[in-house]
């Protein structure tokens, strides 16, 4: 991303840490599997003539989801909100060759709603943001955030500095 002149970034979001431990745990289930199998090896008393080639099996299924693994990461680690003093970039990665980028003005944010919903995002103090803005794109989701309220708030602080700016800006600074 580049920085238009005198633009700073003030933060960037990223989705809860939950989303990716709740996406990684069906790889960590799965990658229990070959430990049974290894362990059904001596207790059904196969063969040794077996074991190699359950093992080469076990090896291949383990960097298959070590590879599946890579890819939830990049996904949730790629998928981001920046916010500059002048616009939000949102960066929604949706496989490894796959992402849509979209940016708006922050003068142009209209309405800033926050919604939890359920007890594991309660508990754990996440959510989703939605944005609507004036123009064509009137409503931009980032979801699963951390601290939504938190988010919410600077932003709308961000926003009214926005504001004031292209006022001032628009009078000639008067």
């Amino acid at each position: 991303m580049v920085l238009k002149e005198g633009e700073h970034i003030i933060f960037e979001i990223r989705r809860h840490w939950y989303v990716l431990a709740r996406e990684s745990s069906v790889i960590v289930l799965m990658a229990l599997l070959p430990l049974f199998l290894l362990g059904g090896f001596n207790y059904f008393g196969l063969s040794e003539s077996f074991f190699m080639p359950i093992l080469a099996l076990c090896s291949g299924w383990l960097a298959l989801l070590w590879t599946l693994f890579f890819v939830v990461w990049t996904n949730y680690y790629l998928d981001v909100w920046i916010i500059t003093d002048e616009r939000i970039v949102d960066i929604e990665q949706f496989s490894l060759f796959s992402r849509d980028i979209s940016e708006f003005r922050m003068d142009r944010v209209q309405d800033l709603t926050v919604e939890v919903k359920g007890m594991i995002p309660t508990l754990l103090g996440f959510g989703n943001l939605h944005v609507q803005t004036a123009g064509m794109h009137h409503e931009f989701h980032i979801m699963e955030i951390p601290n939504p309220y938190e988010v919410k708030d600077r932003i709308t602080r961000i926003h009214d500095q926005a504001v004031e700016k292209a006022h001032e800006h628009s009078h000639g600074g008067l």
